[in-house]
């Protein structure tokens, strides 16, 4: 792993020099500037986690000056103060203006690298947290508009169900439905099969579908259950015969069809919805056919 950039920051060259030196020799990635303007500087093009600074600098800002303005062009970063006139007030004034450490020369190597481990230790837990946050907050976008996306859906489906209620024939209840399915998940063959006299499918007809499927080896309509998977069969690479059933009762059977490997399942919320609202609109036609049949016989 590449180690982070250290910026180390101080006027005497003989003492920067050495640090600079020491720390990389123990594993650190150094670069250093001379004063708090260069500092500055540097920090425009490159974010540093971790800054050390001696606090009197004569010429220029002071170190103090410098932990103000670095952490208010880039708060993240963590400054370590070093001087060799600290008093408790410099102390006090440092950490008030956002340093991390105190360190008073002459300190040891030792205790300048225990220092800046742990800074830069917060510093990537910093990262971690804030990369865990926008993640997290990506999630969260995604799902708003995850369920943004189904409540359209949902009014969407609601309102071809109250349509399909004044349906006279079966062709006209079911082609809206069929059309929102295309337009929604995209596949490449579709077919609805309802139950016809004797207990025989019969192929709902609609423009540009393939004719194969009306040769198909179905399963019988009395017991169609359970989901079967279509794959070269059906000349497709992922196929699903779903049936639409009632209770008991099967009111129909979907097929769609995917020429390459999709995405699509058929646990999807969408188009388990689709499911139950097409059920509900189919059931409701037979419940009002067999009413109106029985309405004929009884006056007659």
């Amino acid at each position: 792993m590449v180690p982070e950039l250290v910026l180390l920051v101080d006027d005497e060259p003989e003492l920067r020099t050495f640090l600079r030196e020491a720390l990389e020799s123990d594993g650190y990635s150094v670069e250093v500037a001379d004063g708090a303007e260069m500092a500055l500087s540097m920090i425009e093009r490159q974010h540093y986690p971790v800054i050390i600074t001696d606090l009197n600098m004569p010429a220029g800002k002071s170190g103090l000056e410098l932990i103000e303005m670095v952490k208010a062009r880039d708060p993240k970063t963590l400054c370590i103060v070093i001087t060799g006139f600290a008093t408790l007030r410099d102390s006090i004034e440092a950490l008030k203006r956002g340093a991390y450490d105190f360190l008073q020369k002459p300190f040891k190597l030792e205790e300048l690298e225990a220092v800046l481990d742990r800074a830069l230790e917060l510093s990537r837990l910093q990262k971690r947290v804030e990369a865990y946050q926008g993640e997290l907050e990506s999630r969260v976008l995604a799902r708003v508009a995850e369920m943004k996306t189904f409540h359209e859906d949902v009014l969407c489906l609601n309102r071809l169900l109250r349509e399909a209620l004044g349906e006279t024939e079966p062709t006209a209840l079911v082609l809206p439905f069929l059309d929102y399915l295309k337009a929604r998940f995209a596949p490449d063959g579709i077919v609805l099969f309802l139950p016809g006299s004797a207990a025989t499918w019969t192929m709902v007809p609609q423009e540009g579908l393939c004719p194969w499927a009306a040769s198909w080896d179905l399963p019988p309509v009395d017991g169609f259950v359970e989901v079967q998977s279509w794959g070269e069969d059906s000349g497709y690479a992922d196929g699903y015969l779903v049936p639409l059933r009632h209770t008991e009762r099967t009111l129909g059977a979907l097929f769609l069809g995917f020429k390459t490997r999709s995405s699509f399942t058929i646990e999807d919320s969408v188009f388990e919805l689709w499911c139950n609202q097409i059920i509900a609109a189919l059931y409701g036609f037979q419940c009002m056919r067999a009413y109106g049949a029985a309405m004929v016989a009884k006056q007659g």
